[in-house]
C-alpha cells in the first residue's frame, strides 16, 4: 500500500474516532441536563429495588472459578500438544509467567529502586505486588503463586459484583449475560495471570456497588485502592461527584453534604498521591514514572484520535509479522467497537457508568505508542453490562458469546505459548 493511501487511512481513522466519541459526548451532555433537571436518575432507572441475593452472587463467583480452571486446562492441553512434557503444577510458570508479571514479582520481592534496569519497575503501581507478597504466605512463600491466587480471588469477586450490578439494571438475564461476557472475553486470559486486571476491576466494581448500596465512605476506600492499583483508578472520583449532582438536582445542597463529597473525592485521589509519594521517596521526583514511561516505553501524553491513526499505520505496515494479529488488529477492532457502542448504545447504561466509560476510554487510549489497548479496555468495569444490554436478541448474544469463547482459546494460546499477547 502506498504511503499516501496509508495517510488517508490514518486520517479517516482519526476522524471516525472523533465523530463517534463526539456523538457519545453530545449524548452525555444532554443526559447531564436531564439529570440536573431531575428527569433522569444519575445511577439509572433501577428495575429492582435490590441487587443480587447472596446465592446468586456465589453462583457467579463459582462460574468465575470454573472458567479459570478451564482456561488453565486448555493452556496445559495446548502445551502438551506442542510436545512439551511437564506436570500441571510445574508448567504454571512456563505458561503464565510473562511480560509484566516479572516486574510485579521483582517489586514484591525487592521493592522499588532508583538504580539499574530495576528502576523501571517504578512505572508499576504498588498495591498488586504488595498483595502478592501478602498472599505468598498461603503459597509456600512464592510471590508468583501469591499473585495467581490474588487474581483468582478477585476474578470471583468481579463476577459476583457484576451479577449484583446486572440484577440492579436489568434483572437475571442482564446479570447472567454480564458475567458471561466478562468471563468469556478473549482478554479474560489475564484473569489467569499475575496481572492487575482482576484486582483493578474488582475494586472499581466495589466502589460502584457500595455507592449504590448506600455506603459512600467504603466506596471511596475502594476507589482509593483502585487508584493505588492503576492510574485510571482516580476516575472513580467521578462517581461521587455525579451521585452528589443527582441527589441535589433542583435542590439546594448543604455545606455538610458538599464537604462529604469533596472528602470522598480526596480519598479516591489519595491512592494516586501515595504512589506519587513513593516516586518522590525513591527518586526525589514525584512524577519520575512519567519519565521512565517516555524513555523506555515511548509513551507520553497524546489523544485517542492520534492513537487510532498510529494503530491503523501499524496494522497496515506489520501484516505478516508475529505481533500483527494479537497486537495491532486486536487493538484496532477493540477501539472502534467501543467507540461505536458508546455512540450508539450508551443510553442503555446508567448515566454515571456511561460518563465514567467515556472518560475512561478517552484516557486509556490517549498515550502515544499504545500496545496493550485491548487489555486496558477490558479493565472498563461497565463493559460487560454494556455488552449485555446492547441488543435484546438472545440468539445474537449466544452467537457473540460463542465467538468470544473461541477467541479466548486463541488468545490463551497467544499469551501462554506464542507469548504474543501483551
Amino acid at each position: 500500500m502506498s504511503e499516501n493511501l496509508i495517510v488517508i487511512c490514518q486520517r479517516a481513522a482519526s476522524l471516525l474516532s472523533l465523530a463517534l466519541m463526539g456523538a457519545a459526548g453530545v449524548q452525555l451532555l444532554f443526559r447531564l441536563v436531564r439529570v440536573l433537571r431531575g428527569e433522569e436518575r444519575a445511577e439509572g432507572s433501577l428495575k429492582r429495588t435490590r441487587g443480587a441475593r447472596h446465592k446468586e452472587m456465589l453462583l457467579a463467583a463459582g462460574a468465575a472459578l470454573a472458567s479459570r480452571v478451564l482456561v488453565a486446562a486448555a493452556a496445559y492441553a495446548m502445551m502438551r500438544m506442542a510436545g512439551i512434557e511437564e506436570g500441571p503444577i510445574e508448567s504454571l510458570e512456563r505458561l503464565w509467567l510473562h511480560w509484566d508479571t516479572r516486574h510485579y514479582i521483582g517489586i514484591a520481592q525487592e521493592g522499588y529502586t532508583a538504580v539499574g534496569d530495576e528502576r523501571l519497575r517504578l512505572v508499576f503501581f504498588p498495591l498488586f505486588p504488595l498483595l502478592m507478597r501478602a498472599f505468598s504466605i498461603f503459597t509456600g512463600g512464592s510471590v508468583f503463586y501469591g499473585g495467581l491466587l490474588v487474581s483468582l480471588l478477585c476474578s470471583c469477586v468481579c463476577a459476583a459484583l457484576l451479577c449484583d450490578l446486572g440484577m440492579r439494571h436489568g434483572g437475571k438475564k442482564t446479570a447472567a449475560l454480564s458475567v458471561g461476557y466478562f468471563l468469556l472475553s478473549p482478554m479474560s486470559v489475564f484473569l489467569n495471570c499475575a496481572y492487575t486486571e482482576a484486582l483493578f476491576i474488582a475494586l472499581t466494581l466495589g466502589a460502584v456497588c457500595l455507592l449504590r448500596r448506600g455506603h459512600p465512605w467504603l466506596a471511596a476506600l475502594c476507589g482509593a485502592a483502585s487508584a493505588l492499583t492503576r492510574m485510571p483508578g482516580v476516575i472513580c472520583a467521578g462517581f461521587f461527584i455525579i451521585a452528589w449532582i443527582g441527589k441535589y438536582a433542583g435542590k439546594r445542597a448543604g455545606a455538610k453534604d458538599l464537604l462529604a463529597c469533596a472528602l470522598q473525592v480526596l480519598i479516591v485521589f489519595s491512592g494516586l498521591l501515595i504512589y506519587w509519594g513513593i516516586n518522590w521517596a525513591v527518586t526525589g521526583n514525584a512524577l519520575m514514572y512519567l519519565t521512565y514511561q517516555k524513555e523506555n516505553w515511548f509513551q507520553s501524553a497524546g489523544s485517542f484520535w492520534e492513537t487510532a491513526a498510529t494503530t491503523v499505520y501499524y496494522t497496515i505496515r506489520t501484516v505478516g509479522e508475529e505481533d500483527w494479529f494479537f497486537c495491532w488488529v486486536t487493538q484496532l477492532a477493540a477501539m472502534f467497537a467501543i467507540y461505536a457502542l458508546l455512540a450508539l448504545r450508551q443510553k442503555r447504561l446508567p448515566f454515571d457508568l456511561a460518563a465514567y466509560s467515556f472518560v475512561y476510554i478517552a484516557v486509556i487510549f490517549a498515550p502515544s505508542w499504545l500496545l496493550s489497548g485491548p487489555r486496558y479496555l477490558y479493565g472498563l468495569c461497565a463493559l460487560p453490562l454494556l455488552k449485555a444490554k446492547m441488543i435484546r436478541s438472545g440468539a445474537v448474544h449466544g452467537v457473540l458469546l460463542t465467538l468470544s469463547a473461541a477467541l479466548l482459546v486463541i488468545y490463551t494460546f497467544g499469551y501462554t505459548l506464542a507469548v504474543a499477547v501483551l
